[in-house]
């Protein structure tokens, strides 16, 4: 694993063909492309993360957060299969915490499917709590989500090992 070949950037119209392609493979019901063009350019509350390999402009792992009053609030995260296994996700929430941090955000909270028991295991790694349940949230499966949140983004910032470019 070679992390200095990974850089952090902010999400731009150019990497959608990419995103979009991982979208596919990793969610029952991928958002559509539109959703991202309108968070990217209209919605002043998005955040949203690329990791890109710097050598190939390959787009590896990203986030999509927005951030109100003092509440990140992660609404999508992937990584795209060759990377699995590389905790890009993980480096992607401590990035997240770490913008959170410097605009004055206080937690960070998501929802998560029941049945995700990976992302589960990631976010309580990462030291989140489970708060609620949210009942028939995901109306593709109608599945539950569970609820779950984080009040130590300096905590989650300090696990970022990729540098931002």
């Amino acid at each position: 694993m070679n992390y200095s070949q990974l850089h952090f950037f902010p999400m731009g119209i150019s990497d959608l063909d990419q995103l979009m392609a991982i979208e596919l493979y990793s969610f029952p019901t991928p958002w559509k492309r539109g959703m991202y063009e309108h968070d990217l350019t209209e919605n002043t509350h998005s955040r949203f993360y690329v990791i890109k390999r710097a050598d190939t402009d390959e787009l590896a792992a990203y986030i999509g957060s927005w951030f109100i009053a003092d509440e990140v609030h992660i609404g999508t995260i992937a990584t795209k299969r060759e990377y699995r296994g590389w905790r890009l996700a993980e480096q992607l929430v401590a990035y997240t915490a770490l913008q959170g941090l410097n605009e004055g955000m206080s937690y960070i909270i998501l929802e998560v499917r029941v049945n995700n028991k990976p992302a589960i295991r990631l976010y309580e790694r990462l030291g989140f709590e489970r708060v609620g349940m949210r009942k028939g949230y995901y109306t593709d499966t109608g599945e539950d989500a569970i609820l779950m949140t984080c009040g130590e983004l300096e905590t989650l910032a300090l696990r970022l090992l990729i540098e931002e470019a």
